[in-house]
């Protein structure tokens, strides 16, 4: 009985890599605009958050409180009246922090009555920018 060895030859195997390497090419920027897309969604959700739990302070202690974003740092921090961090977190290094003045700190106080007020904070990453609105 003769008959075919099982197995792939090298001409097939070669093809199907040269096929995968293309897929991998194509795909390769999406993928990393997906991720960085990501980055931004969190960053902004962290600052929302923030912000969120700063109008739950605010209200609770009756007294303003502070949201603090530093570019340098790339931390954001949440401020009692006295400026006493109550909270920070580390904002991701591949999101860069926009502001329309040249100053390092963007500072958002938060009224008893849930009044957001501050500077616009916007937010590049990789692949986009996205503008955090404070409500």
């Amino acid at each position: 009985m003769t008959g075919r060895n099982k197995g792939f030859s090298l001409i097939e195997v070669v093809i199907v890599t040269a096929i995968i390497a293309l897929a991998l090419t194509l795909a390769g920027p999406r993928i990393g605009a997906g991720i960085g897309r990501l980055e931004l969604e969190r960053a902004d959700q962290s600052i929302r958050n923030f912000v969120k739990l700063g109008r739950v302070q605010a209200q609770r202690t009756d007294r303003e409180h502070y949201v603090v974003i530093d570019r340098k740092r790339e931390v954001i921090t949440l401020l009692d009246p006295e400026m006493r961090p109550l909270r920070e977190q580390a904002l991701p290094s591949s999101v860069q922090i926009l502001l329309d003045s040249n100053r390092d700190l963007a500072g958002i106080a938060i009224a008893p009555s849930g009044i957001v007020r501050g500077e616009p904070v916007r937010l590049r990453g990789r692949a986009s920018e996205l503008e955090v609105t404070l409500q």
